[in-house]
């Protein structure tokens, strides 16, 4: 290939991914030194009582409540109906008890830290549209991350055939990159 050609790709995948990971280099950091940011998050619960008997019952419940995000998890059995719904900024349980015909919210708003936090931690294509282009977004990044690496690995093989340091570092980031991925499979 061509080596220019090579350049320019390592080149366009770098430009395409540094606004993402300023941002995840950011949320790291919150999420790091969380106490020094550390803000109380406002928790709000609302009980209503009512049979719930569809789905438009649920609508009815997430509106009174405000709750906003996705359903991340859905629990039925005999005795309680759980919803949880989450999105960077808020985190709310909604809890049916069959036996009573209470319905409990308990929602939690975040404040900016946390939902920068909540940013860093989005996963997922279901959801709101929102949802589905920034994991759409972080797919592209994570794709161009990898041509970044390895575009800038063939540099490495051309440019710096014979030099000792340069393969020393090579290695020794290769050798972290392993034990990293080891302790993160096998360790405590």
């Amino acid at each position: 290939m061509n080596y220019q050609l090579i350049r320019k790709i390592h080149l366009y995948a770098c430009l395409s991914t540094v606004a993402v990971l300023i941002m995840f280099v950011f949320t790291s950091y919150l999420m790091i030194h969380h106490k020094t940011f550390d803000q109380k998050p406002i928790k709000t619960t609302i009980e209503i009582e009512g049979v719930i008997n569809s789905e438009e019952d649920w609508t009815g419940l997430i509106e009174a409540g405000e709750i906003k995000g996705r359903m991340t998890k859905e629990i039925q059995n005999e005795n309680e109906w759980i919803r949880e719904y989450a999105n960077a900024e808020q985190f709310s349980r909604v809890s049916y008890d069959v036996g009573t015909k209470k319905t409990t919210i308990v929602r939690n708003d975040k404040d900016l830290a946390h939902a920068l936090i909540g940013i860093h931690r989005q996963s997922g294509y279901n959801g709101s549209p929102a949802n589905f282009a920034y994991a759409f977004l972080l797919d592209i990044v994570g794709l161009s991350l990898i041509i970044f690496t390895l575009t800038g690995v063939i540099l490495w093989f051309k440019l710096l055939k014979s030099d000792r340091i340069a393969w020393i570092i090579f290695s020794a980031g290769l050798l972290y990159f392993a034990v990293t991925i080891y302790m993160l499979m096998h360790g405590k």
